[in-house]
């Protein structure tokens, strides 16, 4: 499966507000290979944690699954296309940054 660092704008049109959160991960794909292909390809992630959360946008056709990384409030966000159970790429989302949280 080929890594997909995902822009900033590409991550933007993946979902439409309000995003509903899901409470079960079973629907998803396999991404454990995918996440072990991010980690070596990333030089700025160093290692990932469990599932954070998982949310749908409200359009239903996105998945956002926010897996924990080092960083408090940092998150490897996988994409995942819910009609075809397809992971499509993934963003390194930064909370601290986009919200301007201390650390």
């Amino acid at each position: 499966m080929a890594v997909r660092a995902l822009t900033r704008a590409q991550f933007d049109a993946c979902f439409k507000a309000p995003m509903r959160l899901l409470d079960d991960a079973t629907h998803l794909p396999e991404i454990d290979h995918y996440i072990d292909e991010v980690v070596a390809a990333e030089t700025s992630l160093e290692r990932v944690g469990n599932i954070h959360s998982i949310y749908r946008d409200a359009s239903g056709r996105v998945d956002q699954v926010l897996i924990e990384t080092e960083r408090n409030e940092r998150y490897l966000v996988l994409l995942i296309d819910v009609s075809r159970s397809a992971l499509f790429g993934h963003f390194l989302l930064d909370l601290s940054e986009e919200y301007g949280i201390d650390r």
